[in-house]
């Protein structure tokens, strides 16, 4: 009589066990499925349908179409995205080209230059933007930059300003702050020339 009891104890803990198992693996499903549907912290908008420019069949990542009328667009999609303020938020870009280096340390020296971006911006609380991979094949080497800027613009409408930066410079003054205000009345900043 002992031994049925003790069978049938450890018969039910394995089925409670095995009941919670089933249930955490339930519910780990439906947490992760809900979590793909609304990302954390983005809510759906009931009470908004209206389009913006993500839903213009001419508006791409690509730069074999022209945008028309950007400011407008994004001012359009910030007033229906109120969680991303309109301030002087910056992305800096850079990036290298998609194959290793010739010399072995040029992949290292590319690093450590990457980390010096990336202490840049998290000094000034910028987002960063890393690209090794040329988006339109056949625009290559200074050419390359533009559909980079271009898909950057496109995914990050929240930002004001797009900062290129080449992968092998490096910041010195840690401290140096952009001069937004200067810069304010401008779409296009070149560095040495002064309008």
């Amino acid at each position: 009589m002992g031994e049925y009891s003790l069978l049938t104890t450890k018969l039910s803990h394995f089925s409670m066990n095995k009941t919670l198992s089933v249930a955490a693996l339930i519910l780990i499903t439906f947490y992760g499925l809900w979590s793909f549907t609304y990302p954390q912290g983005v809510k759906p908008s009931s009470t908004s349908h209206d389009e913006t420019f993500y839903d213009d069949p001419e508006v791409g990542y690509t730069i074999d179409k022209p945008i028309t009328n950007w400011d407008h667009k994004r001012a359009h999609w910030l007033h229906h995205n109120p969680s991303f303020p309109p301030s002087n938020a910056l992305l800096m870009v850079t990036g290298s080209q998609p194959s290793p280096c010739n010399n072995p340390s040029g992949d290292h020296l590319l690093l450590r230059f990457f980390k010096n971006k990336v202490d840049y911006c998290r000094i000034h609380g910028y987002q960063i933007y890393y690209n090794n991979v040329f988006m339109q094949p056949e625009m290559q080497w200074y050419w390359a930059k533009a559909p980079i800027l271009r898909a950057a613009m496109v995914a990050h409408p929240e930002v004001e300003w797009l900062f290129w930066v080449d992968s092998d410079a490096v910041f010195t003054d840690m401290k140096f702050q952009i001069p937004f205000e200067r810069y304010k009345d401008h779409n296009l900043v070149v560095y040495g020339w002064v309008p």
